[in-house]
């Protein structure tokens, strides 16, 4: 029973894990809340948090992988061979603006990093994740009505700078990435299909960037990374394998239903979601 008890659990933070990474709402709020309500002891297990990120960036990269083969090859064409036609020019210039975009969390990623921010970022009350998520509830309710208003499909370095800097929001406890760059990438008047891709094609490098960010942490020390598994239990390497496998299924279809709510513009539901699961935050962080 206790086995069967703790793969169910394991179960839950993969598909916790996998549909809140790619939804309007905070992925790490979500597990470490999710973490203290079982008191699993796991939410703040590096090694498992990685996995899980993995896992779900293995799915964002299969879900959008002609994009990204075509993107790279293109570029691969302009920069090595030369080619200055349209269409290869066209797509140099997104993967660019993709790059262009992430400069600005990459920065401050690196300033936690490796000022030592690490383990103050981690010390995260509640409440605040209570208030990043009432926020996202917020800018969810503010652009809900802009959704289908523009059709713009070309991101330029501009428009990318201007998500990037606003994706540096995310960094606040409860605040999800996902609805701050789609929001930013409205308000540049992108169509939400467009602002949505460049919001998952930036999830890539950043998620590439994050994990490596764990290791640069602890000086490539894997004996830190694993101090919370234990090598001589076969069953937590069931349960690691479990939990990562399944988060690549449920950020995989979460994705697919992600762009179906969003094209039809039914943001209702998620900020009323955030704004219901910031209060409950809230509430448990005065009560803890």
């Amino acid at each position: 029973m206790e086995i069967l008890i703790e793969l169910i659990k394991y179960i839950i933070f993969g598909i916790v894990q996998g549909v809140t990474e790619v939804l309007p709402v905070s992925s790490r709020g979500h597990v470490l809340f999710l973490d203290s309500i079982f008191r699993a002891g796991i939410g703040d297990n590096d090694f498992f948090v990685i996995l899980l990120n993995l896992g779900s960036m293995i799915a964002v990269i299969y879900f959008l992988r002609k994009d990204v083969k075509l993107y790279f090859k293109d570029f691969y064409k302009y920069v090595i061979k030369k080619d200055r036609s349209k269409e290869i020019k066209h797509n140099y210039n997104y993967l660019r603006n993709v790059f262009i975009g992430i400069i600005p969390i990459f920065i401050v990623g690196a300033t936690v990093t490796f000022v030592g921010l690490k383990d103050y970022s981690e010390s995260i009350s509640y409440v605040l994740i209570g208030l990043g998520a009432l926020a996202t509830a917020t800018i969810l309710f503010i652009v809900r009505n802009q959704m289908n208003e523009h059709v713009n499909k070309d991101v330029t370095s501009k428009s990318a700078f201007f998500i990037g800097v606003m994706q540096v929001l995310s960094v606040f406890p409860g605040l999800s990435r996902l609805g701050i760059t789609t929001a930013a990438g409205v308000n540049r008047r992108l169509s939400m299909d467009s602002a949505l891709k460049f919001a998952f094609m930036m999830f890539i490098p950043i998620s590439i960037g994050a994990i490596l960010s764990q290791f640069i942490a602890v000086n490539f020390d894997f004996s830190i990374l694993l101090s919370d598994f234990i090598v001589n239990d076969i069953w937590t390497y069931f349960y690691y394998i479990i939990s990562f496998i399944v988060s690549i299924f449920a950020t995989y279809y979460s994705l697919k239903w992600v762009f179906i709510w969003f094209r039809k513009g039914k943001l209702t539901v998620f900020y009323l979601y955030n704004l219901l699961f910031g209060l409950i935050a809230i509430a448990y962080g005065l009560i803890i």
